[in-house]
């Protein structure tokens, strides 16, 4: 699937399988259910038939050879008593021919042998007792053919159902796969078009600058160094937005190099110490001095992650913003933590969702587009990272958001 970076990948090839897998479920749990229902009125079926094949034996039988296929006869009469050839063991039923005997009403019974259970029909007769058991191995066959034949159709119709529903989840997806692709050119053309006059308006105000020192107006009036600084500021700020967007467009791989991590994390801190300071909160980077744990990545990329890390924990924190870098095992991870409101209760927010902001600790008016963390989980994944938030660690009230990326082979800082 072109056109969509690897994280829209896999959630577009994780939709499909589970479209997939819950079309298999449904066939599945439709098979099952049928399969219920045919054996129940194949067994109930065969149940009754072989009652009948039964008193059919019992009316007609004169005399033990004469038994139907597949039952066996047991007569009780003045010549004493006589069994069929092949009778199994437990039989006949001795105790429910005593029974008809005296009663002379017709006797059901069941007796267990080796070979299952036996329904037995004793019947009086014109010259005694009839017994006729019923042979259940030829039904038992059959039902065994028949659960043989439901689970191999099962099994195909699971299958085929499973694959044909990963298939037709492709297709759905598909024209949401084109409307992201689509959406990606325009906001990787407009950045790029964008971009060169926003360079020209960053030369051009810097040439101003400078022409108005040569001049002497700066110096006669104080507000112009102001308004001049602040214009470059914003047409930088705007050069960063534009940067940003096409991060986010580009699907490519990032051109990856070994890079100091912490090294890295101490100079986005020290970039947003002032705007810390404006806000009131302290900005702490606790990163292990000496050898500086190594990433392998893209360090403007990243350098734009940890900065919207940063900078969402500044929203939301009250007093302290914690950056910490360390090592663990074969990568690296950047730990942000603010003691903010914390995560909302649940966990029915994912932050890393586009447009899904949590409320920032002062309300200026702003609206918050939740696109920062979005812009983090794009870049993790683009490297073969992950990120993830969560309460503190320390049980404290805030949240804190973890960056993880795969990491080189420490080297000794110079």
């Amino acid at each position: 699937m072109s056109g969509l970076t690897p994280a829209e990948q896999t959630r577009l090839r994780r939709t499909a399988a589970v479209l997939g897998w819950q079309t298999a479920a449904l066939v599945l749990a439709s098979v099952v259910l049928v399969a219920a229902v045919v054996l129940a009125v194949v067994t109930t079926t065969q149940a009754r038939a072989g009652e009948d094949r039964l008193r059919s034996a019992v009316r007609t039988a004169d005399d033990v050879r004469d038994a139907p296929a597949g039952v066996w006869l047991a007569i009780a009469g003045p010549r004493g008593l006589e069994v069929s050839d092949g009778m199994p063991t437990p039989l006949p039923d001795v105790a429910a021919l005593r029974a008809a005997a005296v009663t002379g009403t017709e006797q059901w019974s069941r007796v267990a042998g080796d070979d299952g259970s036996f329904v037995v029909l004793t019947a009086p007769a014109r010259e005694g007792v009839t017994q006729a058991v019923l042979d259940p191995r030829p039904a038992h066959e059959e039902t065994e053919r028949l659960v043989a034949a439901l689970g191999v159709a099962g099994a195909a119709g699971v299958l085929l159902a499973g694959l044909g529903g990963a298939w037709l989840g492709r297709r759905a997806v598909r024209p949401t796969v084109e409307a992201l692709a689509l959406q990606r050119r325009f906001v990787a053309d407009a950045s790029h078009e964008l971009r060169t006059p926003l360079t020209l308006l960053t030369t051009r105000v810097q040439l101003l600058r400078r022409r108005l020192q040569g001049e002497g107006v700066l110096a006669r009036d104080s507000r112009v160094p102001e308004a001049v600084d602040g214009v470059l500021a914003d047409a930088r700020a705007l050069t960063a937005i534009l940067e940003d967007m096409l991060v986010a467009a580009d699907t490519r791989a990032p051109e990856t190099e070994p890079t100091d991590l912490d090294a890295l994390v101490r100079g986005v801190v020290d970039a947003a110490a002032a705007a810390a300071e404006e806000r009131g909160v302290a900005l702490v980077h606790l990163g292990a001095p000496g050898t500086g744990p190594v990433a392998e990545v893209s360090p403007t990329s990243v350098r734009r992650a940890v900065t919207a890390l940063v900078d969402n924990a500044l929203d939301h924190a009250t007093t302290t913003v914690e950056v910490t870098t360390r090592a663990t095992g074969a990568s690296v991870t950047v730990e942000v933590g603010d003691d903010g409101p914390g995560l909302p209760a649940g966990g029915s927010l994912d932050v890393f969702e586009r447009f899904a902001s949590r409320r920032a600790r002062s309300d200026d008016g702003a609206r918050h587009y939740g696109l920062g963390l979005a812009l983090v989980a794009e870049v993790a994944a683009q490297h073969g990272g992950a990120v993830d938030a969560g309460p503190r660690a320390d049980g404290r009230p805030g949240t804190t958001v973890t960056l993880t990326l795969p990491a080189t082979v420490p080297r000794a800082r110079p």
